[in-house]
């Protein structure tokens, strides 16, 4: 029995260190554009502006927490104690089903505000709406080209979160405009709706993929039947059974299997290993080897 260890895990730690400087960067930008939308929101007398600021402030929430949760992780990464013996690598994960939580509760709100307006009409300075609208775009924009190449599930979220934020700008700047031509203050409340659609569709994506990384399920893209077939391919496999595959961060897969083979222990569990890293990137395999002739009489080996 074996666990391996392969250089290739330091990857993540370096892309995790790639991540954080954008997030912070991302973090006051954002800060800005929320002052400036809370603002202009009240002064405008906008729903749909105070729906976006309320938006980025979930946004900021989660630009924080992704960012605290990078910093906890990467220090953690190869620290290991007697209770959290992976390690704290799974808070990236727990941060960013909390970002999702937070979209929900944040669409909630936003859905039942623009409710309120369709039966009490409030008057919008589309003028202010609109430049306020503005730089919430240009900031969003460059805060969306800071995090788009990151890696991490968490910062994907964030990003994510960034994104959601100029569409909703973008559709507040065409509310604006139409406002600005026509007397149509019930668009006001019609744009808020919009964007809690979009932010609902994205916050469910990140609970679903963080939800199945937590449950402990095998990562889309590795199929432990076919994981299965390619271990017993090899030459003197007898069998292949408990092929156990999860995903403790967002690039970071471990495997576990028992193999039945008539071949010695340490050459089946390297010839394992190899196949596990090459054919589907997991670099960490505990291999149990057993006898050939102790299956054969219903026994498993050294289980």
């Amino acid at each position: 029995m074996a666990h391996h260890h392969h250089a290739g895990h330091g990857h993540g730690h370096i892309d995790e260190h790639a991540d954080i400087r954008p997030l912070r960067l991302a973090l006051i930008l954002t800060g800005t554009v929320f002052v400036a939308q809370v603002v202009g929101g009240f002064v405008s007398g906008s729903l749909a502006l105070l729906s976006d600021a309320g938006h980025v402030l979930v946004d900021l929430a989660s630009l924080l927490i992704a960012f605290i949760g990078l910093r906890v992780a990467a220090k953690a990464r190869n620290r290991h104690d007697a209770r959290f013996t992976f390690g704290l690598r799974r808070i990236e994960i727990l941060a960013a089903m909390t970002n999702g939580f937070l979209l929900l509760g944040m669409c909630i709100y936003i859905i039942i505000e623009a409710i309120k307006r369709f039966w009490e009409p409030h008057h919008v300075h589309a003028g202010i709406m609109l430049w306020v609208a503005v730089v919430g775009f240009v900031a969003n924009a460059i805060s969306a080209i800071l995090l788009h190449r990151s890696s991490h599930i968490t910062t994907r979220s964030a990003y994510l979160h960034v994104l959601t934020d100029l569409m909703s700008s973008g559709g507040v700047i065409v509310g604006a405009v139409i406002m600005n031509l026509v007397d149509a203050d019930w668009l006001d409340p019609v744009i808020s709706l919009l964007i809690a659609a979009v932010i609902i569709r994205g916050a469910v994506t990140v609970i679903r993929q963080t939800g199945t990384i937590l449950m402990e399920s095998a990562p889309d893209h590795i199929k432990p039947d076919a994981v299965r077939a390619a271990l017993m391919s090899l030459d003197d496999v007898a069998n292949v059974h408990d092929v156990h595959i999860w995903q403790l961060g967002n690039d970071d897969y471990t495997a576990s299997v028992h193999v039945v083979t008539s071949r010695q222990s340490d050459d089946m569990i390297a010839t394992v290993q190899a196949v596990m890293r090459t054919s589907f990137g997991i670099q960490h395999t505990t291999v149990q080897v057993e006898s050939h002739d102790l299956h054969d009489h219903g026994e498993c080996g050294a289980c």
